[in-house]
């Protein structure tokens, strides 16, 4: 981005000085021939400033041109739109269209060059993205197309809803603005038809007045009046003939007046009018200059100063001593505010460099990782987490960049910015690959158990058959997210369905044992709560342990019951025997200490983290890391700082969650 320069300040257009009597003219202002509405009726490719005829005899000083150039040439503001930004780190179809959607609205709704201009510049890297992304959809629809139809792609049509409403968005847009400048030029060539047409019936109204009769000078003076209004009405003519079309436009209109002389109180009483109305517009921008070196909207008011401007050279002569000090009085105006424009852009400059600094270091943090590679997804996680903080600091820099540098830094941090993310979009696809291999792997292991359970067999080698494709399965990697639950349910319900098939075959004598147990280790759960209220028993309590696990398998369904019973009442024991005293123990045989406690598996405070912990430990730990790396590269400055403040903040909030995850 560059300073909001005023292009009157790299071209000087000579503006004349205005008029404020009626001179006679030496020289009539030459006919337009049928050549000269030619030329004029010629298309111009770009527009150019309008320049504005004499009011006064004398030539207006350099000084005055310039600075009238330079104002007439200040381009008028669009009103400020908020466009929105795209994460390329997020290129999915949704995210276009919605991105694009918002790109039409803003466009539609601000329909100007400037908009469009922006538009362009805002959206080209983002269609390039977009392009890359439709040929991928599309030549992976061509290839599964061909795959499905022996390498042949005849007949391939290729649609997809979320591409075609983008495209018709983009076309849309494309329609849109060639309309608009459609529009822009047919009023211009409007303007210059209108202009010409003017001029010849204002030579047409001068050369046929009739001073003798009243009515017709009445009448002529209304036609006058009327053309005067048209003539303000229409647009600016843009090319070489704009100063030709001026020069005979006030050629005419001094004839006009000059042979009116003899309705002399008609042309005074004109020109006091016209006094009066640069009166007020004097007056207006002398509020303006008063105001703007306070003023927190300079830009709004020197659009404001210009329209008024623009209105100044529409009005009509005054006299020539008013008319002088008038103009003066609008000059020294101009001066004050167009001085505190300049002033902006001189501190915009200083702005601009340090932008320029601190976007050149936050370029070549990102220059660091456009060479990035790894073998695993967490350690390209967190690059990424770098690279997008890195894309976050450089977006949140406010303010642009000096035309000399400004553009070289922003396409090489673009530019790294993608190729990191293309480097990462490969590594993903190399690991998707491998997980569709995966995937087809385990889908085989599916079909191989379902075909032994729909043989019904359970001998000793099938069963390690199955046994073996169950590690294979552990041995295999990872498979596409959204297909992990559910092959993996449906290789666990053919498992089961096999070993269900064995148990049922070998049910008899083993499920008698099993019961057995079962009533064996109830016959002992209910010793141990007699055991509570006769401390003496407690002598037994090794006994008991020793009895319970000595008993084998209980019923499936009942392993959980019986193994949570046990473990509450010898807890409940162990407790008991803490509040005996320990020379009671000694008689009994045993030392407490020998005797531990039951446990769920729940860890006890002080043990080692659990592996959530410390992957979020890890987590972080590396988020540190980066974030310290980056807060190296920056340097002591205005800008810098703010920055540097807001890294700090991260780093400090991750140490204290690291510390509270160590100690929890």
């Amino acid at each position: 981005m560059t300073t909001d320069q005023n292009p009157a300040e790299e071209e000087n257009v000579p503006v004349p000085s205005e008029t404020t009597e009626t001179p006679s003219i030496q020289e009539e202002a030459p006919e337009l021939t049928t050549e000269a509405v030619a030329i004029l009726s010629q298309k111009v490719e770009a527009p150019q400033a309008e320049t504005l005829p004499s009011e006064v005899e004398e030539a207006a000083p350099a000084e005055t041109v310039e600075m009238l150039s330079k104002v007439v040439e200040a381009p008028s503001p669009v009103k400020e739109v908020e466009y929105p930004l795209f994460d390329l780190a997020v290129a999915t179809k949704d995210n276009f269209l919605t991105y694009f959607g918002k790109i039409k609205e803003i466009a539609s709704a601000h329909a100007h060059a400037a908009t469009y201009k922006k538009v362009d510049e805002i959206t080209k890297e983002v269609k390039e993205a977009w392009n890359q992304l439709k040929q991928a959809e599309k030549q992976a629809a061509i290839e599964a197309f061909k795959s499905a139809n022996e390498g042949s792609d005849e007949g391939f049509d290729f649609k997809d809803e979320a591409i075609h409403a983008v495209e018709q968005i983009l076309a849309s847009l494309r329609t849109e603005k060639q309309a608009f400048f459609q529009t822009l030029e047919k009023a211009r060539e409007k303007a210059l038809e209108g202009k010409t047409r003017l001029i010849n019936e204002l030579r047409t109204l001068v050369d046929a007045d009739d001073y003798s009769d009243p009515a017709h000078v009445n009448a002529s003076f209304k036609a006058f009046k009327k053309i005067q209004e048209e003539w303000k009405g229409l647009g600016s003519v843009q090319g070489p003939m704009n100063q030709t079309l001026w020069q005979s436009y006030h050629a005419l209109v001094d004839r006009f007046y000059s042979n009116r002389s003899i309705f002399y109180e008609l042309l005074e009483l004109d020109r006091k009018k016209n006094l009066q109305a640069k009166e007020i517009i004097a007056a207006k921008l002398e509020k303006l200059a008063a105001s703007v070196a306070t003023s927190t909207k300079v830009p709004a008011l020197l659009k404001e100063a210009e329209e008024l401007f623009n209105e100044y050279k529409h009005i009509g002569p005054a006299q020539r001593e008013e008319n002088e000090a008038m103009w003066q009085r609008v000059k020294k105006s101009l001066d004050v505010l167009f001085e505190q424009k300049r002033q902006i852009n001189d501190a915009n400059k200083a702005v601009f460099e340090e932008n320029l600094k601190i976007k050149k270091e936050l370029g070549d943090l990102m220059h660091t990782y456009a060479s990035f590679q790894s073998a695993t997804i967490t350690e390209w996680n967190q690059a990424s987490k770098a690279v997008l903080a890195l894309q976050e600091q450089w977006g949140k820099l406010k303010g642009g960049l000096p035309r000399d540098g400004g553009k070289e830094v922003s396409h090489q941090f673009w530019a790294d910015l993608k190729l990191f993310f293309k480097h990462k979009s490969e590594f993903f696809a190399k690991i998707d690959a491998e997980r569709k291999a995966n995937l087809a792997a385990k889908l085989l292991l599916i079909e191989q158990v379902e075909g032994i359970v729909a043989v019904g067999t359970d001998t000793a080698e099938i069963t390690n058959q199955v046994i073996e494709l169950q590690k294979k399965w552990k041995d295999i990697g990872h498979v596409p997210e959204k297909q992990k639950d559910s092959i993996y349910a449906k290789f666990k319900a053919a498992c089961d369905a096999y070993f269900n098939l064995k148990r049922s075959a070998s049910k008899g004598a083993k499920d008698e044992e099993f019961e057995a147990n079962l009533v064996a280790k109830q016959a002992i759960l209910t010793e141990m709560a007699a055991m509570l209220t006769d401390p003496s028993s407690l002598a037994k309590l090794g006994t008991i342990k020793a009895n319970w696990d000595a008993i084998g398998f209980v019923p499936r369904k009942d392993v959980k019951t019986i193994q949570e019973s046990f473990r509450n009442s010898w807890n409940a024991l162990i407790d008991l025997a803490r509040t005996q005293p320990k020379e009671q123990l000694a008689a009994w045989g045993f030392e407490l200490k020998s005797l531990k406690t039951e446990s769920a598996g729940s860890s006890s405070e002080g043990s080692a983290p659990s592996a959530d912990q410390r992957k979020k430990i890890q987590t972080l730990e590396n988020d540190i890391a980066v974030l310290t790396n980056n807060l190296e590269f920056f340097t002591k400055s205005k800008n810098s700082d703010k920055l540097r403040a807001e890294v700090e903040k991260k780093i400090e909030a991750a140490e204290k969650e690291l510390e509270k995850l160590k100690k929890s």
